[in-house]
């Protein structure tokens, strides 16, 4: 099965602080779990001026994502789970060189949402 990387990136709130976005980035990441391999991002693949070695970024996750319509379905599922968990919030996604940021879509913008990030995972992986 083909697999593509896509980078999550959470919107912090302005009452955050690194436990609050750190607490919401691992229940992100153990969502993500179900549908993909999931990594924490370092600091210094965020930025490269971070001090810490081996120091996670705060609020960022990737995920291993199967390209199959079934897995992209599940993946974008998982992702409004967890907007609807959290109102107010954003999650911005990265696959390959295409960007979207996500809050609360309708249903007909999640169906718009599930083709583009399905076109963008297939164009990611040709």
């Amino acid at each position: 099965m083909s697999r593509v990387r896509v980078r999550i990136d959470v919107t912090t709130l302005a009452d955050d602080d690194e436990f609050v976005l750190g607490e919401v980035t691992d229940e992100l990441a153990d969502d993500l779990r179900d549908v993909g391999e999931v990594d924490r991002v370092e600091r210094a693949d965020v930025d490269p001026d971070a001090k810490g070695v081996a120091e996670l970024a705060l609020g960022v996750v990737t995920v291993l994502v199967g390209t199959d319509p079934g897995y992209v379905q599940a993946f974008v599922d998982v992702v409004l789970a967890f907007l609807r968990r959290h109102d107010g919030r954003r999650v911005h996604l990265r696959v390959g060189d295409i960007e979207l940021t996500i809050d609360r879509p309708t249903s007909r913008q999640t169906d718009e949402l599930i083709s583009t990030v399905r076109a963008a995972i297939e164009r990611a992986h040709p």
